[in-house]
């Protein structure tokens, strides 16, 4: 009896723990939102079932009324558009319709180098292909046929041969949707339906249009530095198609990732050529390594909208995150979920800055060394604020939070010890480092 009530206390702690954390990364997306650096949306699957999600903001705002995000709200995700084209690539491989060694010259010709092109180059970006967004006539807000695009891309020579490096590129992914509706003879909008939509049940994914607030398509939104919103003007989908057009929110996201990750929407032999890692690019998705696991995935960036997808397989784990509204760096917000997930103290960023004078900044400058990092920090007053930075990069201003403690958006704490001439440097989700100041 006593062992048993022992094993109860310990799975009531282990889930009051798990709580709190929850209710902590409420905390941390509620304070965004209060200080105006967030509205949007952040779902958390593991194992296949939904244990969290949070909205918070407005999917839409007119001088008459608010929409407050939800779980119903939806987001265009910019670039993770290009995971769900290159999984309808691999389910056309699978079905013996096309290859990934045959060259890009079945389809278009007419493209540079497509002689030399193949579509495994297009799916892990190795192609070369210069990247359409970069063309100084290229207008996102208009819309663009099939053929115009085709004719914009063919305009600009090759950045590099194919396979020469991985470098990323739009053009790679619009080209890709192309030949899917090349090859199922219909359009981008129907094949996703029918190959991923369905099958999954997703309620809130399909091919994006001109944005419906009443059918809860979110608007996108940019802060000023009075901390206003205005609202973003609309890309014309037509442009990044393949690349880019796909509208979602979070609840369906981590749905699609789990079915991903645990072969429901391809062959095994598909998966592992997909999450095959060259230089950290796969084949429509990326990977990276976080204390010690090792992490899939894959953001986007479209108008106003942020998002971001990750899948952990050692934790099976989905998260999800779109934001109609940012001003924060997309990667705390990831980490503070897998932070939650994991029963870890989470970076909660302290708004409630102080100003020094010039006089006490001047003494935090200097450039510091620190264990564990391959690079310097360097540190340089403005006469109103302390900025930093690593050494080569361009300085960014830091919020003093307290005597002695600064702050950056992206996670970073920062505390200086001036009698030592030390540092603590905190960055959200790594372990903390001691810095030494040089000369």
């Amino acid at each position: 009896m006593k062992k048993t009530l022992i094993i109860l206390l310990l799975i009531i702690a282990y889930t009051s723990s798990k709580a709190q954390n929850f209710e902590q990364l409420d905390q941390f997306l509620e304070v965004l939102h209060a200080n105006n650096k967030l509205m949007g949306s952040l779902s958390i699957l593991k194992e296949g079932k939904s244990v969290y999600h949070k909205s918070v903001g407005y999917q839409s705002i007119n001088s008459e009324d608010k929409t407050p995000n939800t779980t119903a709200s939806k987001y265009r995700i910019g670039s993770v558009t290009k995971t769900f084209t290159a999984v309808m690539i691999f389910q056309l491989v699978d079905e013996g319709k096309i290859k990934l060694d045959e060259k890009l010259s079945n389809y278009f010709p007419e493209i540079p180098n497509a002689s030399k092109i193949t579509i495994a180059n297009l799916l892990d970006h190795s192609s070369g292909l210069f990247n359409i967004p970069r063309d100084e006539n290229f207008n996102e807000h208009k819309p663009i046929t099939q053929n115009e695009m085709l004719a914009l891309i063919k305009s600009h020579a090759v950045d590099f041969q194919p396979n020469d490096k991985h470098e990323y590129s739009n053009t790679n992914f619009i080209l890709l949707g192309y030949i899917l509706e090349k090859i199922d003879n219909t359009s981008y909008k129907n094949i996703l339906e029918k190959r991923i939509v369905s099958k999954l049940q997703l309620k809130n994914t399909y091919y994006g249009d001109v944005i419906i607030p009443k059918n809860n398509e979110a608007l996108s939104y940019y802060y000023e530095e009075d901390t206003t919103l205005h609202e973003a003007n609309q890309a014309h989908l037509s442009n990044p198609g393949g690349a880019g057009a796909i509208v979602s929110n979070p609840e369906d996201l981590v749905v699609f990732m789990d079915a991903l990750f645990t072969n429901k929407l391809m062959s095994k032999k598909s998966f592992q050529l997909m999450t095959t890692i060259k230089d950290e690019y796969g084949t429509g998705i990326m990977s990276a390594e976080k204390n010690g696991q090792t992490i899939f995935a894959h953001n986007g960036s479209i108008d106003s909208f942020k998002s971001m997808v990750i899948y952990i397989p050692a934790t099976k784990t989905a998260i999800a995150f779109t934001a109609n509204a940012l001003d924060f760096g997309l990667m705390p917000i990831m980490f503070n979920a897998m932070a939650t997930m994991q029963g870890e103290a989470l970076f909660i960023p302290n708004f409630n800055t102080i100003r020094l004078t010039e006089k006490e900044l001047k003494q935090y400058e200097g450039v510091y060394s620190c264990e564990g990092l391959p690079f310097n920090l360097v540190f340089k007053s403005n006469g109103e604020a302390l900025q930093g930075a690593p050494e080569g990069r361009d300085l960014k201003t830091l919020n003093a939070t307290s005597v002695n403690a600064f702050e950056l958006d992206l996670g970073v704490v920062l505390k200086f010890n001036l009698k030592e001439h030390t540092l603590l440097f905190n960055q959200s989700g790594e372990t903390s480092k001691k810095c030494f100041k040089k000369g």
